[in-house]
């Protein structure tokens, strides 16, 4: 996180999207037809990736597309976890690409902005499941010194 002027926690996406909408317009991500293009494109690109399901339909919440995928197999290392992350970017990400890492109880979570300069999109890509959050569970451990983590 990092401390804005106004003295709120920002997000690296934050910071970038705000240059972004300096760069290409305040209306960088908001339109919400081109959103919704955006994720019925989604949903079609995503199909038939390995180890993952998509669940349901990519949703939009507040200006930004939600997609959840359940992670089928189980995930050793941060490598895989971002491998499987990066499987969907590669089919969904446009121009302009960026992605951060979350985890949290569910799984792991990766915030995103793509787009061209014509227009943008925001959203998040959530790999759930019992896989998914036994990794998260894992990885979070090893960083806060867990009594469950044995390196």
């Amino acid at each position: 996180m990092i401390a804005s002027s106004a003295g709120d926690a920002t997000t690296m996406r934050d910071e970038i999207l705000a240059a972004l909408r300096g760069q290409f317009g305040d209306e960088w991500g908001r339109d919400p037809d081109a959103n919704l293009r955006f994720s019925a494109e989604v949903e079609a690109l995503v199909q038939g990736l390995d180890g993952l399901l998509l669940m349901g339909e990519p949703e939009i919440t507040d200006g930004e597309v939600q997609v959840r995928f359940w992670v089928d197999t189980p995930v050793p290392d941060l490598m895989t976890a971002d491998q499987l992350a990066y499987a969907i970017f590669a089919r969904i990400s446009e121009e302009v690409f960026f992605a951060e890492r979350q985890f949290d109880s569910s799984g792991l979570k990766y915030p995103f902005l793509t787009g061209s300069q014509r227009r943008g999109h925001l959203g998040v890509v959530a790999l759930t499941g019992p896989h998914a959050a036994d990794f998260s569970d894992r990885f979070r451990q090893r960083i806060t010194g867990g009594s469950r983590f044995h390196a």
